[in-house]
């Protein structure tokens, strides 16, 4: 099939997909669903050793071997938050604070290698957080980020355990995400950062999934780089696209878990309807492509993952082996499709399938991967359950990023100027003030409205000032 018609049939499924029927049978997803949580339950727990930290991937039918990871964790505490949400573990809440206290150095005989600026080590020793040999020796803004995010997640999962919240705020105000983003603010960002701080090596370019990294950035008083950047991708209109898609590169499509990454762990993804926008057409790509030009009847999810070569970022033209993940389409929302996955793949007929669906070649049917990570796996447990609490990743998700929103909570209102007292003349400058009183009213996802209550004027705002704070260093950040 041409190029022309598969754009043709794409921009059909893109029109009409919201008039395309559901079929999905309750009680058999239901069973199906049940199943496959409590199975990645068990893959949760296995991965999170006696240390408290979390291993990177799991053998499906032996002997781990992996070393831990932050970005593991990070899905682990987002995971750990699901099974107390759906009554599945009910020691979860215990769980959080372990995974937590190892990877905030917290916990006797563990401390995880990090740089000076606070990043983690990208692998480390699954009992003392030790640099194991043999593995690579890079610092990760990503893994930082998504531990960070999993961790504020968990926080807002648990908004009474104040161990939890004290861990939480100790982790995230230990990494430097400004120092991430390269100093030249032409919008790329570090893959790695050195042992003694700052980025090293090579760097991406907007948009990809270190959205997490600028949008984590933006929310430490410093943020100059971040807020230098900010539009280069948060703005959707400055973003590179193909066939209504985000990526990097206009000519190629990226992975399906760049979207989906950014779905479940970033507010300013999530909240901002532009990009889910995103995330739907790339769902419709993702299943238009497999049909039309792959010839698949029900199979689709093209994304990074295992495959018969080995690892590979599988993207929409960009596939070896024609590998179909259960993980994506779970992610997409599809119970259709995940039920296809299930049907083909039912618990008792191999052994490697204990800790749910895996993914499938059509080049190789016979094949089946031989260990599964969890930053890949655990959308398949992502996507059951929202599917049966839409509005749970959002409403647990760091909120949408509003100037003048300095405790970042979604809103811009009192608290954020009696933040703004308590950090004037080291974080927070007259700068920020005004940023505070033009937002003053506002909440994540909702515009100020012409009815939104009275702002002070600043000079009203000054007398409340101690004199003592009337002399201060003036910061003026580069927006």
């Amino acid at each position: 099939m041409n190029t022309r018609t598969f754009l043709l049939a794409l921009l059909s499924c893109l029109v009409f997909s919201q008039a395309m029927p559901v079929l999905v049978m309750g009680q058999n997803l239901d069973a199906a669903r049940n199943d496959q949580i409590d199975r990645l339950k068990n893959y949760v727990l296995d991965a999170i050793q006696p240390s408290g930290l979390v291993r990177d991937s799991l053998v499906l039918n032996g002997n781990s071997f992996h070393p831990a990871t932050p970005d593991a964790a990070g899905f682990a505490l987002v995971s750990l938050s699901a099974f107390d949400h759906l009554g599945k573990l009910a020691d979860a809440e215990q769980r959080v604070v372990d995974v937590l206290s190892a990877y905030a150095g917290q916990t006797p005989g563990v401390t995880p290698d990090r740089s000076a600026d606070g990043h983690f080590l990208h692998f480390i020793d699954i009992v003392d957080g030790s640099d194991p040999p043999g593995w690579d020796d890079s610092y990760t803004p990503i893994g930082s980020a998504l531990l960070v995010a999993g961790a504020q997640f968990a926080k807002n999962h648990f908004p009474n355990n104040a161990t939890i919240a004290s861990l939480t705020d100790q982790l995230t105000t230990s990494i430097d995400f400004n120092a991430a983003i390269d100093p030249s603010l032409n919008g790329r960002i570090f893959l790695d950062m050195g042992k003694q701080g700052g980025g090293v090596g090579g760097t991406v370019r907007p948009w990809n999934e270190f959205m997490l990294v600028e949008s984590l950035a933006l929310r430490q008083p410093n943020n100059d780089r971040a807020l230098a950047v900010k539009d280069l991708w948060l703005d959707v209109d400055n973003l590179p696209k193909r066939n209504n898609t985000l990526t990097d590169n206009p000519g190629a499509y990226a992975p399906a878990f760049w979207v989906q990454q950014m779905h479940f762990f970033n507010g300013d993804f999530r909240h901002k309807t532009e990009f889910e926008t995103f995330f739907e057409n790339h769902k419709q790509v993702d299943k238009s492509y497999s049909t039309v030009v792959l010839g698949e009847t029900s199979r689709y999810g093209i994304t990074a993952g295992v495959s018969p070569q080995g690892y590979h970022a599988d993207a929409i033209q960009n596939h070896p082996n024609n590998v179909f993940s259960p993980e994506a389409v779970a992610a997409w929302g599809d119970m259709d499709a995940f039920l296809e996955f299930y049907n083909s793949q039912l618990p008792t007929t191999d052994p490697r399938y204990k800790y749910g669906l895996v993914r499938e070649s059509a080049t190789q049917p016979t094949w089946v991967p031989n260990d599964a990570g969890l930053v890949d796996h655990l959308f398949l447990l992502f996507g059951l359950v929202e599917s049966l609490d839409a509005n749970f990743f959002a409403d647990r998700v760091i909120p949408e990023f509003i100037f003048g929103d300095f405790q970042h909570d979604g809103d811009v209102d009192g608290d954020d100027f009696l933040e703004w007292q308590r950090g004037f003349g080291t974080d927070y400058d007259a700068n920020d003030l005004a940023d505070w009183q033009a937002h003053f009213g506002e909440t994540a996802g909702l515009p100020l409205s012409a009815a939104s209550a009275a702002v002070p004027e600043p000079s009203t705002l000054f007398l409340l000032l101690p004199i003592s704070f009337v002399r201060y260093r003036h910061k003026r950040r580069n927006v």
